[in-house]
């Protein structure tokens, strides 16, 4: 997945680019979706593989067309309909749709703006094309190295080599029955229903009446619960998980038990009076850990591993490769005990904390500074 990802990143950067040049349909049409369908191993310049402006007619008064049709055997398989540079695609399905209901060898409908791509199935009925595409993209995301693991499958399933009609009703459902169990797990964790927390009490052993006042009582746990059980996960994937004083430590105490479990690195031999303490510790770790939850991409997971400490006499600096044009945040311990952030790669923004047990406040600065020198390599 990481080669096809570093290709499709490489295909999709020009066209990304000429975006804003494309100020009508058809521009769009040869600077951006020409270009993505050659990605894709398609050939545009084989009038019988991509053929454009190809139609299916309920009648001869009745003319359904699309922008391109890609066929297969000298059979229309996948209907693409194309829309100007930067157009809002969503309210714009009534073409591709009477298109694909007209021709019934269509398996795969797309509707694009260059950027943003919607793919439409026949879950539901064959021949009609669903209301709600199963998979949605856009080429920034990609370029940016924002697309989930999930997006990348799926656009890899429609190269030409991968591609599969009389399958992709089948992975249609799949991937839009995945997508609604993730936005149901989201919700769960965001906020557990009644009979999440009842379930989660029936399956802890729980042995009391689980009445309404036990359910509002155990809500604020269930969602502690579940955002470990994620952390935990991403921290064993990462190799990261030693962090963590035993699988059964909740999140919010973790901040708590790196600072009562890091010894200082090498104060033995501590040079120059620096003496790196047991909070500045806690602030590296935590950086690690977190953004191991935080981020998505796999990428972005692999670049953890070259974030690095340096303790200076006045500040402790964290950094990603370099330790000056790669610095994260520098932290300065003050005199009451707070704890100031500075990210020099956010223009020298400053956050100050009370103690490693508020280190989630840094969460949104920490991240945008990583993903800021990771972009630029530090």
């Amino acid at each position: 997945m990481n080669e096809f990802r570093e290709s499709l990143v490489a295909r999709c950067t020009p066209i990304l680019a000429a975006a804003d040049r494309c100020s009508s349909e058809e521009a769009t049409k040869q600077f951006m979706v020409l270009p993505f369908l050659a990605a894709l191993s398609y050939n545009p310049f084989d009038p019988g593989e991509v053929v454009p402006e190809h139609h299916a007619d309920f009648s001869d008064k009745y003319k359904n067309r699309v922008d391109y049709a890609i066929f297969r055997d000298s059979t229309p398989i996948i209907a693409i309909e194309v829309k100007t540079s930067g157009a809002n695609i969503t309210d714009d399905r009534g073409q591709l749709r009477s298109y694909f209901n007209a021709c019934t060898t269509v398996k795969l409908g797309i509707l694009t703006n260059g950027s943003r791509y919607e793919c439409f199935a026949d879950t539901d009925e064959p021949n009609i094309m669903d209301q709600a595409p199963f998979l949605v993209f856009n080429l920034a995301d990609i370029v940016a190295g924002n697309a989930e693991e999930r997006v990348l499958s799926g656009i890899r399933d429609l190269c030409k080599d991968r591609f599969d009609p009389a399958n992709i009703g089948a992975e249609a459902r799949r991937k839009l029955l995945a997508g609604a169990f993730v936005a149901s797990l989201s919700n769960w964790q965001a906020a557990p229903s009644d009979a999440l927390i009842r379930l989660l009490l029936d399956d802890a052993g729980f042995k009391g009446n689980k009445t309404q006042r036990v359910v509002e009582e155990c809500r604020e746990i269930a969602v502690t619960a579940w955002s470990a059980f994620i952390e935990r996960a991403i921290l064993t994937r990462m190799g990261l998980n030693h962090t963590l004083e035993s699988k059964n430590t909740p999140i919010a105490e973790t901040s708590t038990t790196l600072s009562q479990n890091i010894t200082p690195l090498e104060n033995k031999n501590a040079i120059d009076g620096i003496i790196t303490t047991e909070t500045e510790l806690a602030s590296f770790e935590y950086a690690r850990r977190r953004l191991a939850f935080l981020i998505s991409d796999d990428n972005l997971f692999r670049a953890i591993d070259e974030i690095q400490h340096q303790d200076m006499k006045t500040t402790f600096k964290v950094f990603y490769r370099r330790p000056t044009a790669g610095i994260l945040f520098n932290l300065k311990e003050m005199s009451d005990g707070s704890m100031r952030f500075t990210f020099p790669a956010l223009d020298g923004q400053e956050l100050t904390i009370q103690s490693v047990q508020d280190l989630r406040e840094i969460d949104d600065p920490l991240l945008a500074a990583f993903k800021k020198q990771v972009a630029s390599g530090g």
